[in-house]
């Protein structure tokens, strides 16, 4: 790989926080956590239960790369169920998390200096994975005071003839906004290729389930098991595609990753299986502890400027304290011993701002906002 496009990829800064505050951890310092977004809630047993039941059947060697059928037809169904869009399994591709979905998806889709329009803020593996694959990063920001929904106005203005893909990310880490339907109508009539990453499609707690198939048949959608059903570290994730596109994605994926993991994969058929009411109790829950930090912050003297209706993030403004949030971040782990994660991450014009995730347990939320009162009230 050419050395200068290596020297131009930005490290993934709140892993840099999570590494910082392991080493406080170390040293017997009590760090609570809020710059991840891993969540807390138990692996559910229906998961588990089929994980065991595979091992158990020594189900454990390679798939066929596009994934086990019986998990692609659940995911379509899924689809059907939360969407009403119908989609056959032959367009689903199962992958090593959402990640290996992206790198596919992104592969499959660019030629050398294509041009691409991430939203910002946006996810911080999208600018790094165009410029390692020879895309060219265009960006287009959205901003609070329109709750971060995108301005189509302003967004075809900023089409070239260059312009080829677009990521969209809704609901979006980190504002926790879902674009309108009439925004992901419109992105739809853009004449240019759709990558939307749905990730946190399903924690969304005001509007129904959506996806941008149901306005653009060829859109490339990254989905996963990661953050709805907590399965992180399973690292499983899947990508729907055109049926044309499917044959150059399976060669793609047999020669990068072979398969997904296969316990992995046995054993997500079971999040399907998870009681409904189960379902909403969680989802009862995230909203709870949404609505908690968005009261504390304004306790404290941080209010959100803006509507956060999905996934488990808010970001704020600290321009009043630092304007870089890098130095910012790790001067909160230093004085108060709470993680966050700094708004580089999430693009230049977002450097002003940090992250907060409320994934992990109330009484962790509780802690980690009483820090940041702390740290304002007393290092500001």
């Amino acid at each position: 790989m050419n050395s200068n496009i290596l020297e131009a990829i930005e490290p993934f800064y709140v892993m840099e926080i999570l590494e910082q505050a392991q080493k406080y951890e170390k040293k017997g310092i009590n760090v609570s956590h809020l710059e991840i977004g891993e969540p807390t809630e138990k692996i559910n047993n229906a998961i588990k239960d089929r994980a065991i039941k595979a091992i158990s059947n020594d189900q454990d060697r390679y798939t066929h790369s596009l994934g086990l059928q019986a998990l692609r037809i659940a995911i379509a169904a899924n689809y059907k169920k939360n969407t009403g869009v119908n989609i056959s399994e032959d367009r689903v591709v199962i992958t090593t998390g959402s990640s290996g979905a992206i790198i596919l998806g992104l592969l499959s889709s660019l030629e050398d200096k294509d041009e691409v329009i991430l939203i910002e803020p946006y996810y911080p593996c999208y600018p790094q994975l165009v410029k390692i694959f020879g895309g060219r990063v265009k960006l287009f920001t959205t901003h609070s005071v329109d709750n971060y929904q995108i301005n189509i106005k302003k967004l075809r203005k900023a089409i070239t003839k260059r312009t080829k893909l677009i990521i969209v990310n809704s609901p979006s880490n980190p504002s926790g906004v879902t674009q309108s339907e009439e925004v992901l109508k419109s992105i739809a009539n853009l004449g240019i290729k759709v990558i939307s990453d749905e990730i946190y499609q399903e924690l969304n707690y005001e509007y129904k389930v959506d996806t941008m198939l149901n306005y653009k048949d060829d859109a490339i959608i990254v989905n996963g098991f990661a953050k709805f059903y907590s399965m992180t570290g399973w690292r499983l994730g899947y990508l729907i595609a055109p049926k044309t596109m499917i044959r150059n994605i399976q060669k793609l994926q047999q020669n990068m990753f072979i398969c997904a993991p296969t316990i992995s994969q046995h054993s997500a058929i079971g999040a399907f299986e998870i009681d409904n009411l189960e379902i909403e109790r969680m989802k009862r829950d995230y909203k709870a502890k949404r609505d908690f930090i968005i009261k504390r912050l304004d306790d404290i003297g941080m209010p959100i400027d803006y509507s956060p209706d999905s996934t488990f993030y808010v970001i704020c403004n600290m321009e009043k304290f630092k304007k870089n949030s890098l130095d910012l971040s790790l001067d909160i782990l230093d004085k108060v011993g709470l993680a966050v994660a700094p708004g580089r991450d999430f693009g230049p014009n977002y450097d002003k701002y940090i992250r907060l995730s409320y994934a992990s347990s109330m009484e962790n939320l509780k802690e980690g906002l009483e820090k940041l009162n702390k740290y304002i009230s007393e290092y500001t």
